[in-house]
């Protein structure tokens, strides 16, 4: 589709278990078959509880780390088929920002040099081209010429997130990864970095992969919602309808789970069972379904393939609810 720029088809990641008792090899699969698309200018929020796989999925996307199979689409190409040079070429359209701004920033890097370094490894320019592009980063972001000579220590956690994000816009990026961007931020200061990403969305028609667990900022940010669990998609559908009508019981609980201001309007969250089980051994079926107040017998020998219930809603459930 013309409007597509970002496919991801049937994606696994897995990682080998290492340890002195190991006598064979073992493996976990964070990501196992994993589908969706993300728009032209549009926001795709990925949520789901700590530990379920969403930023491995990301770091997959950007080839950050080894996909065991899949189909990862970027503007046509295959990204999963290409060299290590085509792949240099093809990353500096995109742009990953990540959770912690007190440690994705070189704590001996003068700002100046944070910003410069993407122009210098992909041989964009030098010298004052650098800087001058620097300084306009740092304006279309909220800060001024004067923080290009100051060290990450010197900022803010909402500063040092400006500049992570500056440095990610710096190559002028079509689609860019946002892991829990205002995660480690003050809630004042969290309203302001997603004002920010959204204004710089309509600016530069850029496009996203947001990823969270907190439903409040996903509903605020994003255009679409895909909600993951044990490494698997169980719902996919436009924010506005995902909010109106969850059709996971999954999707459910994390929904009634968010606190609401009003008594009137509160939502008592369903009971699940147990504990998220782990991913050495994943259950059998629907991965969810050991925790599921609705689950039948069926859940549990098979597992539930995405069906679209609704225009753009697609679920993985045997118990949709239309």
């Amino acid at each position: 589709m013309k409007d597509v720029i970002l496919s991801v088809e049937n994606l696994s990641v897995r990682f080998r278990l290492r340890g002195f008792f190991l006598r064979k090899p073992r493996w976990i699969r964070p990501v196992a078959g994993v589908s969706f698309e993300v728009s032209e200018g549009k926001t795709l929020g990925l949520v789901g509880e700590s530990g379920c796989g969403k930023t491995t999925l990301a770091m997959a996307i950007l080839r950050l780390e080894k996909a065991e199979r899949g189909c990862i689409l970027f503007r046509g190409v295959d990204l999963l088929a290409l060299s290590s040079e085509d792949m240099k070429r093809l990353r500096r359209h995109m742009g990953v920002v990540f959770q912690d701004p007190f440690s994705s920033l070189n704590p001996r890097m003068m700002v100046k040099d944070i910003l410069s370094e993407p122009f210098v490894i992909h041989g964009q320019g030098r010298g004052r081209e650098v800087w001058a592009k620097s300084e306009s980063l740092l304006q279309m972001v909220g800060l001024s010429r004067d923080h290009l000579f100051r060290y990450p220590h010197e900022f803010s956690g909402g500063q040092r997130q400006r500049i992570a994000i500056a440095r990610a816009l710096a190559l002028h990026p079509s689609f860019v990864v946002l892991d829990e961007p205002t995660a480690a931020l003050d809630v004042s200061v969290q309203a302001q970095i997603l004002n920010l990403i959204k204004d710089l969305q309509e600016q530069l028609h850029l496009s996203y992969l947001f990823i969270s667990h907190d439903l409040s900022v996903i509903k605020y940010i994003s255009h679409q919602v895909a909600v993951m669990y044990l490494g698997k998609l169980l719902e996919k559908a436009p924010t506005a309808e995902f909010f109106r009508n969850p059709c996971h019981p999954y999707s459910r609980a994390l929904l009634s789970a968010v606190p609401v201001p009003s008594l009137k309007n509160r939502r008592e969250p369903p009971v699940l069972a147990g504990r998220v089980p782990s991913l050495r051994e994943p259950p059998f079926g629907c991965r969810f379904h050991p925790r599921c107040p609705e689950r039948i017998s069926r859940c549990g020998q098979e597992e539930p393939e995405m069906m679209e219930v609704a225009t753009g809603h697609r679920v993985a459930c045997f118990q949709v609810r239309r």
